[in-house]
């Protein structure tokens, strides 16, 4: 096949670019009798595209079937805009039927979106069960995501407490009374961190004073670390864990400078309160294991909170401090993964609906969240032994 056809398929594009739809059509309207079922397909689907501009959408919807009949390799996207010009009809039994060819024959990389699609449009149609079914299948099961990051946090923390533990003869206590060297050096503490020592405020997140107290931290950050790791990506979702940890040191010496405190609490609060408002307030789609659970947070969390401030010797200060970033992370920076209702639908142009959040911005944010935090750890080094806010 010569290059022509091609050329005049990108030159209708470029039309389509450029705001006229007309042209554009003009252009194509002689590909779409072409023998080659990729080029009339193609120039099909961008003249649906042309047609939905110039607001006639019955013309588009002739056009993407047409596109859609041909079959090739760009039937699935034929089939994709005349499912998504159903939805906008009202006709959503026909939009299902539609998303389903354009699932048989779609690339694998794009099918979970598509079956995204078919499992809202079958809960709007009042099929819970295949809907379930459908989220399942775009989805995947829950442990088939390599939460990298949350399992090295845990190794760490586990081998870590191991270590300190065995090195002050504690480690057959289950409820802990002190811990070991390590902790002595590494637990955040006001006095010692105005004496220049400012890594206490991310290790004492590593330390932990017996097998009770590491066992519930693990196996909240067992649980709840994954899905947000899977939401926010490997290396997003450890900046947010490390900001959340400093959160809680950060508070304990402006709030409590006399009071040593260590653990993974923090961290583990703030991925509480980050959850709590990806589940109210981002609406995603997520597979039933993280449904159920993020759907119980709100519950977990106000548990934990009411522990916190019932039982004396708990830092109430890194619980909070870990929270409230987690909260300011979860209102600000959207997840990157994961599909919301509105990602599931795109323009006739093949354009998401939902705009994701820039790079840039995300970058500045967690920026200007360590730069607080490292304010206030600044500013606690600068006091007095014992001085805080209060």
């Amino acid at each position: 096949m010569s290059d022509e056809p091609r050329l005049r398929l990108a030159e209708g594009q470029r039309l389509l670019d450029a705001g006229d739809p007309d042209a554009a059509i003009r252009i194509l309207a002689s590909l779409t009798g072409h023998p080659d079922r990729d080029v009339s397909g193609e120039a099909l689907q961008l003249i649906g595209v042309a047609r939905y501009r110039l607001d006639d959408e019955p013309g588009a919807l002739v056009a993407w079937q047409q596109a859609a009949a041909l079959g090739g390799s760009t039937a699935w996207l034929g089939w994709k805009s005349v499912a998504e010009q159903l939805v906008r009809d009202g006709d959503l039994e026909g939009a299902v039927a539609a998303y389903r060819e354009a699932d048989r024959r779609a690339p694998a990389g794009e099918r979970g979106a598509i079956a995204n699609r078919i499992a809202w449009l079958l809960k709007e149609t009042g099929h819970d069960f295949a809907a379930r079914r459908q989220f399942n299948r775009a989805r995947g099961a829950y442990g088939t995501f390599p939460a990298y990051v949350t399992w090295s946090l845990i190794a760490i923390n586990v081998v870590v407490f191991v270590i300190d533990a065995t090195l002050g003869g504690s480690l057959g206590n289950i409820f802990g009374s002190g811990g070991g060297p390590l902790l002595e050096a590494g637990a955040v503490y006001q006095p010692l961190v105005a004496q220049g020592e400012w890594w206490r405020m991310i290790t004492s997140a590593f330390l932990h004073l017996g097998w009770l107290h590491i066992g519930f931290n693990m196996y909240a950050l067992y649980l709840f670390g994954p899905i947000m790791e899977d939401l926010y990506g490997h290396f997003e979702y450890l900046v947010i864990y490390l900001l959340c940890a400093l959160g809680g040191s950060v508070l304990t010496v402006l709030a409590a400078p006399t009071q040593a405190a260590a653990g993974a609490s923090g961290a583990i609060f703030g991925l509480f309160g980050l959850g709590f408002v990806v589940w109210r307030r981002r609406h995603l789609v997520l597979n039933p294991m993280a449904r159920a659970i993020l759907s119980q947070v709100g519950t977990l969390l106000v548990l934990n909170l009411v522990i916190t401030f019932s039982f004396r010797g708990i830092s109430w200060t890194g619980h909070v401090g870990g929270l409230i970033v987690g909260l300011a992370i979860g209102f600000l920076v959207a997840p990157v993964g994961g599909t919301t209702l509105a990602g599931m639908f795109r323009t006739p142009s093949g354009e998401s609906v939902e705009r994701p959040f820039p790079l840039m911005a995300r970058v500045v944010v967690y920026a200007v969240i360590f730069a607080v935090l490292a304010v206030g750890t600044s500013w606690a080094m600068s006091q007095p032994p014992g001085r805080g806010l209060f």
